[in-house]
């Protein structure tokens, strides 16, 4: 009956409304946390090398110290030595002078030999020399040390306002509104997929100039279907429409270029060697959830994760997805085995995520494990090409 159907229809129109819209609001949060927490990151990195850089300037500050005043007690028992023969200059009168009486001068000349004025004064300017830039090189630290102090601050005051707005977005997403954005997510990513393989052939077609603004716009849908995907996986992991949105967002990802070829060999590999024990780990962290800057049971990130997998294999990494893909030696897709990690750029700014292959698990052989965003857990998760940059091997 109309007059029935009517608020009902009304009412799932709302509701599909209101999951489109947290779907979409979903994405633009991660993707913004995403890069603030590659920042954020990176910052920790740089900060902790200045200190370490400091500490180590301290140390030379010392040594120049130490090297200054024992160039200026040479100097000293060369003055007062050049004294005693009777070959002193006025400075070097003063110096005895204002500084040793008679009988420690007879005592120090018994107990020194004699010695060269001019070279003693050489060293005493050279050591104070080494002592002005090595106080000059720790100053200089301790500035750069703060800066990066307050941009870390910043950085984690930004991404903090953004997750809350995240963690606040995700409470209202429950039960069937869970599945609607689910659902809502997987359409659009099917969309942009559609998008994407429409801009690529048509870019085919085009002129230089267009083709540039098609790429863009390729681009743009390989983002978003990454984007929804990631929300489907959050709202609803393992369910259906996850799954088409990860399909989808590939699909975007391949029209787009993006790969070369299949992760892997694609036949299940074993683990091995070091690899092996980074998997070992990583997998031992499974269920702890999503914690932005986090590198321990408590929360982890992306990168904080592969760290610490990789340290338990005898492997130190940056807390950063950048500087461990610039730590790693990088290898062919097609070459990829479990433990290696798979770096992305996902939302075109540079590389600010990281995972580790499997080789085989829940999803096959496009298994990895991931800590990826807020509101999720360390889990195995199928594999993404949507902007995949490259692999590394620690």
């Amino acid at each position: 009956m109309p007059a029935a159907s009517g608020p009902a229809t009304g009412a799932a129109s709302a509701e599909a409304a209101q999951a489109a819209s947290l779907a979409s609001t979903i994405a633009d949060q991660q993707r913004q946390l995403d890069t603030l927490a590659e920042q954020y990151d990176q910052a920790n990195v740089a900060l902790a090398d200045l200190h370490a850089q400091a500490t180590a300037t301290a140390v030379r500050l010392a040594a120049a110290t130490q090297q200054a005043s024992l160039a200026h007690d040479e100097l000293h028992f060369a003055a007062l030595n050049a004294y005693m023969d009777g070959t002193s200059a006025t400075w070097t009168v003063d110096l005895l002078s204002s500084s040793l009486d008679a009988s420690l001068a007879g005592q120090v000349y018994q107990d020194t030999a004699i010695g060269n004025v001019s070279h003693a004064l050489a060293g005493l300017r050279t050591s104070q020399q080494h002592l002005t830039a090595t106080r000059d090189d720790l100053e200089r630290q301790e500035e750069a040390a703060q800066a990066k102090a307050d941009a870390v601050i910043q950085a984690r005051q930004q991404a903090q306002q953004v997750m809350l707005a995240s963690q606040a977005t995700l409470a209202q997403v429950q039960g069937n509104l869970a599945v609607l954005v689910a659902q809502q997510a997987a359409q659009q990513a099917a969309q942009a997929a559609q998008a994407a393989q429409d801009a690529a052939a048509a870019a085919a077609a085009k002129t230089t100039a267009g083709q540039q603004t098609l790429q863009q716009t390729l681009q743009q849908a390989v983002q978003q279907a990454a984007g929804a995907a990631q929300v489907a996986a959050t709202v609803d992991a393992g369910s259906p429409s996850a799954a088409n949105a990860a399909s989808a967002a590939n699909q975007a990802a391949g029209a787009a270029g993006e790969t070369t070829g299949t992760v892997g060999t694609g036949i299940p590999v074993s683990p091995s060697g070091a690899g092996a024990v980074a998997l070992n780990a990583a997998e031992s962290y499974q269920g702890v959830p999503y914690l932005w800057g986090g590198a321990s049971r408590a929360g982890l990130d992306c990168s904080g994760l592969t760290m610490l997998a990789w340290s338990a294999a005898g492997v130190n990494l940056d807390h950063s997805a950048a500087l461990q893909y610039a730590e790693s030696t990088h290898v062919p897709l097609a070459q990829v085995r479990p433990g290696d990690l798979l770096f992305y750029d996902l939302d075109g700014s540079g590389i600010d995520h990281v995972v580790m292959d499997v080789g085989s698990g829940p999803y096959g052989v496009g298994t990895v494990i991931q800590a990826a965003h807020t509101g999720t857990v360390v889990e195995f998760d199928p594999l993404s090409y949507a902007g995949l940059v490259g692999a590394g091997r620690p």
